[in-house]
């Protein structure tokens, strides 16, 4: 500094100076416009909205980097570019001097959700290039369908409960919470139950005695306003199982006798033993009503004293053949007990 102040300042000393000038006005200008640095934008757009709806979020201010009039010369590019426009700003005074983009067509999701693009500015523009992605948000435009279509099964009516008879599939092409698809019956059922979220239909009622079970199902999406598809029908034919006692058939004859009960019996003693010889295998139930003034041994057909008997009562005694359990053999017993009296058949 007192060279400078002293007289001219020697060529080697400015030789120092000059490259710390040029960087200082220089590397700004170079780090602005790297093309590997651009600015990026993101913006969105609802699915199906018409021609010329604006992009949210995605305005580029032009006049900072000195260039009015560069959307006419300014260029988009990426996939599917042709899809959207750059349009100025100049209507609305807080946009003014921005270069904003605008949908050339209805857009559709299901085609493109993402873009990725890219705005190529004018040389004289110190930002020249502009990274963009727009978003294509989901619009509840799709209906929910099946993807099974009507069912029909088999089954035993034995059945346990909880079983899966069958289960559905729908797909619903909107998208996040649009394209959460419910499965329900309509009208419900007492014997089948659709799981909502799975489309399972399990079982929930005996289907003893039902020969067919037909179900309605309809599938719902999570819109805001629910689109329901057409329904899909579930058929359940119910056959009998091996398993199952058929409907008790009594035979032809009915045996009836008179028992005795001495006064000296008591509660709990054998009063009388129920005669059969027709069965190997069987085995007794006593099918009068719950005050019954006896009990029976299942396996010996034994009757003894429940109650004390003050009048005579009637009781009704089924017999069944365990060699064959698609058949029920019951031999009714009606066994008057009163005091005094002899036991012998009538």
């Amino acid at each position: 500094m007192t060279k400078a102040a002293n007289g001219p300042v020697p060529l080697h000393d400015l030789l120092h100076l000059l490259p710390l000038l040029l960087l200082l006005h220089v590397s700004p200008v170079c780090l602005s416009a790297q093309p590997e640095h651009p600015a990026r934008y993101f913006g969105h757009i609802a699915e199906n909205s018409p021609a010329g709806t604006p992009v949210d979020g995605v305005l580029l201010p032009l006049g900072a980097g000195g260039c009015p009039g560069a959307d006419l010369n300014a260029s988009l590019q990426g996939d599917y570019a042709s899809d959207f426009r750059l349009v100025h700003r100049r209507s609305h005074r807080e946009h003014r001097g921005h270069l904003g983009l605008v949908s050339a067509k209805a857009l559709d999701r299901e085609f493109i959700a993402m873009y990725e693009l890219r705005v190529q500015l004018p040389p004289r523009c110190l930002n020249r290039l502009a990274a963009v992605q727009v978003e294509v948000s989901d619009r509840n435009d799709n209906i929910p369908r099946f993807t099974t279509g009507n069912v029909t099964v088999e089954v035993d009516e034995l059945t346990p409960l909880g079983t899966e008879l069958a289960r559905f599939d729908a797909k619903d092409g909107d998208a996040e919470r649009n394209g959460r698809v419910t499965f329900y019956a309509s009208p419900e059922s007492h014997l089948l139950h659709v799981v909502p979220q799975t489309g399972q239909v399990r079982l929930v009622g005996s289907l003893q005695g039902v020969s067919r079970v037909t179900l309605r199902l309809y599938v719902k999406d999570g819109g805001d306003v629910a689109l329901i598809g057409e329904p899909a029908f579930l058929r359940v034919d119910v056959h009998r199982s091996g398993r199952a006692r058929r409907r008790p058939r009594a035979l032809s004859e009915e045996l009836t006798y008179t028992v005795t009960v001495p006064d000296h019996v008591r509660v709990g003693d054998l009063v009388f033993t129920v005669p059969d010889q027709r069965f190997e295998q069987r085995w007794f139930e006593v099918i009068s009503e719950a005050d019954s003034p006896v009990q029976i041994e299942r396996d010996s057909g034994r009757l003894y004293l429940a109650r004390s008997l003050r009048e005579p009562a009637e009781v009704t005694v089924k017999i069944q053949n365990l060699r064959d359990e698609e058949e029920m053999k019951p031999i009714h017993h009606l066994m008057p007990v009163g005091a005094n009296a002899s036991c012998q058949p009538s």
